[in-house]
């Protein structure tokens, strides 16, 4: 082993202006708090660094013109030189006299609101998370973490979990998660492996223009390149899972690089373990190809891509009766997906010119035996695919009498099961910095050849304006008004049931719209720190409604499997309206520290025509987090992370239409009461989890160990009680003598949380 003298690394990149990409000369770069470990970019714009402490560490880049910047932080090791590529932004004129103050959250001209930039080490460390993007981003101001370790939904200011979109250099990834709701979101697991993204960027609001946007939040994340030195690897064993990173040149001049990985679950151990009704398994693969065709041109190629099995735990005798409850109805679940893409850059004097193309597919297969046997009759077995196709081309000019341009088109078409359709978008963009005075207004248009409601463009003509202010160089004021667009998900576009005699579908299906705005505040008191307060208000309309129960769609709850296999129109409204505190701190006392607390009201708007509106499912409320990741002495880092958040709203059930046989056979589950539309709500949530990590360097490699246990103190709130039939010593459903056609109804206790889930993992690196 390495003594601890002698425990350093190095890194290296590359330093280019960020609107042109053209290479920066001579800029300063040097390890935060330290003048020593530092040097100058040569003419191509590349420098490098020996001799940095290993551990997480943060660059500070100053050049004339550009405004101070420092770098997320990022992991030094033994085993491999660092890569960390920097853009910088050029100063705005005015406030050159000023001292300008680079914030942690990177705020820019497109996106001066509702942006956050989420670094390595937060990826890497944050309790509770196990390097899943989706369970980061839960610990996000705004972000609600639903109150379930088993689930990893995105609910961002009051939205739904299916508002969500995610892109990979450019390229949408509809399916971000293993065991995806089919028409919604989230999953147990997210299938983007961390270790192989250089950043990611989180909009809750100022989307960019030239990615199609969801109703409440767009990630978009990038990947690395592989090193163009010689082969670096990485192998990690977890109590869930076990994988392997490559990175590596593919040609002898460096010019083609590969970084790839594979992962392969043992999920359903833990569970078997933790007595739970169902046993996942997954398989994910990621890799990212690259190569400089020359300086100016560059193509890659993208893919991940996933293999889901889920099955019931029926081998378990005694489960909990809620745990039993659960597997009366839960199906068997396969699911495949993947994405793959190509993109082709070209830097000019003046921009940029990006073109992508991309394939991606699901394939849901849900199945259920009458009383989970096989040897009985399928209760039903539903195999469903998705398909689409997908190209965007853009361009940038960054310097057009002192504007800023961005155009583009965008198109391809989608494949269900009964539909083909086309898909067509056109956007435009223009930025101005005016001294202390920023501005940027843009305007997109989508349609698709679903239905003449959503072919013409216009009906979805989608303007954007956001602007911002910097009253000093540490203080700043901003704005977003915009008007945002989706798509109805495939599995709206794709019913084609009988539930209503001659119902067709096409006749008044629409895009879901909704209207940002948001106004903040925030303040950089030094490189390392920033508090920002955000107040938003979102105006939803034409959300799609069931036929069936004329509530909106989104309101299905955490636990389908399938969200939008329904008649449905689009005539349904909401609103959802907060303010966001934050406080960040990279670097305080050894320590980053992460504190937010957000309030937020999530409401639907009567679809009887009444006047006022319910709460939503989301609608806490209240959401608090704090987090810290402490560095000690000889390479131990231990973190904690608690949340809380107000309970969850719910309906009561309607017991007299559960109990009848042939309505309880249909679903194995009780049927809710909307007159009483959560009318009634959950006790508030809380849990603390914890993360240790020990790390041992050697001479060009190493390796870490690391334990992270959520739900540190076993707390749990008590939800509402399931409505079940009785059964007697057998099991069996117990028939109600005095009601001839009833069940016997009984009320099972059920706690949200209450499972403490702990994760061992072993980590090498080369």
């Amino acid at each position: 082993m390495v003594e601890a003298a002698d425990v350093t690394g190095s890194v290296k990149g590359r330093i280019v202006d960020g609107d042109t990409g053209d290479a920066v000369a001579n800029a300063a770069v040097a390890m935060v708090g330290d003048t020593v470990l530092a040097c100058h970019s040569d003419t191509l714009g590349y420098y490098g660094i020996d001799g940095l402490p290993v551990g997480y560490c943060i660059l500070q880049i100053e050049a004339a013109g550009y405004e101070y910047t420092t770098t997320e932080a990022f992991a030094v090791s033994t085993a491999a030189p660092a890569i960390v590529d920097i853009k910088l932004h050029r100063t705005r004129h005015e406030l050159d006299e000023l001292t300008v103050t680079a914030s942690p959250y990177r705020m820019g001209i497109e996106a001066p609101v509702s942006m956050m930039r989420i670094g390595a080490q937060e990826i890497d460390l944050t309790p509770g998370a196990n390097r899943d993007i989706s369970k980061v981003l839960q610990s996000m101001p705004g972000v609600l973490a639903v109150s379930n370790s088993n689930r990893n939904d995105l609910l961002v200011r009051g939205g739904g979990a299916n508002e969500n979109r995610y892109y990979i250099d450019g390229i949408e990834i509809p399916v971000l998660n293993h065991f995806a709701v089919q028409g919604g979101s989230g999953g147990n697991a997210s299938l983007v492996n961390t270790e192989l993204l250089s950043g990611t960027e989180f909009y809750t609001s100022a989307f960019p223009v030239q990615l199609s946007a969801g109703l409440s939040s767009v990630m978009e994340m990038t990947m690395l390149e592989g090193n163009s030195d010689h082969l670096h690897g990485k192998f990690i064993v977890g109590f869930t899972d076990a994988g392997v990173h490559i990175n590596t040149p593919v040609s002898g001049d460096g010019r083609t690089t590969l970084t790839a990985s594979w992962r392969t679950s043992y999920l359903n151990m833990l569970f078997g373990m933790l007595k739970l009704p169902f046993l996942p398994t997954y398989n994910d693969y990621q890799f990212k190809l690259t190569t400089n065709l020359s300086e100016d041109d560059k193509l890659y190629f993208i893919g991940l891509g996933s293999l889901d099995n889920n099955r019931l735990n029926t081998g378990e005798k005694d489960l909990e009766p809620d745990r039993e409850y659960i597997l009366g109805y839960l199906p068997n679940n396969d699911q495949t997906s993947f994405t793959f893409g190509a993109g082709y850059i070209h830097r000019f004097d003046s921009g940029r010119l990006r073109a992508t193309a991309s394939v991606d597919y699901l394939k849901n297969r849900l199945f259920k035996h009458e009383n989970n046997d096989r040897s009985m009759p399928m209760l039903f077995d539903l195999d469903s695919r998705e398909m689409n196709y997908r190209l965007n081309v853009n361009a940038e000019w960054h310097d057009v009498k002192g504007f800023k341009f961005v155009a583009g088109v965008g198109g391809g078409f989608g494949v269900s099961m009964r539909h083909t359709f086309g898909r067509y978008a056109i956007y435009a963009s223009a930025s101005r910095v005016l001294g202390r005075l920023a501005m940027n207004a843009s305007v997109r248009l989508d349609g698709m050849g679903y239905n003449s409601l959503m072919s013409n463009p216009l009906r979805q003509l989608s303007p954007r304006l956001n602007i911002s202010y910097s009253l000093t160089g540490k203080l700043s004021l901003s704005g977003s008004v915009a008007r945002y667009y989706q798509e109805p998900t495939m599995t709206l576009l794709d019913y084609d049931g009988n539930d209503i005699k001659g119902f067709s579908q096409r006749d008044g299906l629409r895009y879901s719209a909704v209207n940002h705005y948001v106004a903040g505040m925030a303040l950089t008191p030094d490189a390392l720190q920033a508090f920002r307060v955000e107040g938003f208000w979102k105006q939803y309309s034409r959300l799609p409604v069931s036929l069936l129960d004329d509530m909106p769609v989104t309101t299905q709850d955490f636990s389908d499997y399938i969200v939008g296999d329904v008649p449905a129109r689009s005539y349904g409204e909401g609103r959802a309206y907060g303010v966001e505190l934050s406080w960040r701190h990279r670097d305080l006392w050894n320590t980053v520290v992460n504190a937010s607390y957000t309030f937020v009201r999530s409401q639907l708007r009567h679809t009887d025509g009444s006047a006022g509106y319910w709460s939503s499912a989301w609608d806490v409320r209240n959401i608090f987090t704090i987090s810290a990741i402490h560095r000690l002495g000889r390479n131990w880092t231990v973190g904690a992370k608690w949340q809380f958040s107000g309970g969850l709203p719910f309906t009561p059930y309607d017991e007299e239409r559960s109990s009848v046989i042939s309505e309880w056979d249909a679903r194995h589950r009780p049927y809710v009461d909307n007159s009483q539309y959560n009318s009634r709500r959950n006790q508030a949530y809380h849990q603390l989890d914890v993360r240790v990590d020990k790390i041992w360097y050697f001479d060009r490699w190493r390796l870490g160990f690391y334990i992270d246990v959520q739900n540190i103190y076993d707390f749990s709130a008590k939800g509402q009680a399931i409505l079940a039939p009785a059964t007697d010593g057998d099991g069996n459903y117990i028939a109600d003598v005095s009601r001839p056609g009833h069940y016997e109804m009984q009320e099972i206790a059920h706690d949200i949380g209450g499972t403490i889930l702990p994760t061992v993992g072993i980590t090498v690196e080369f």
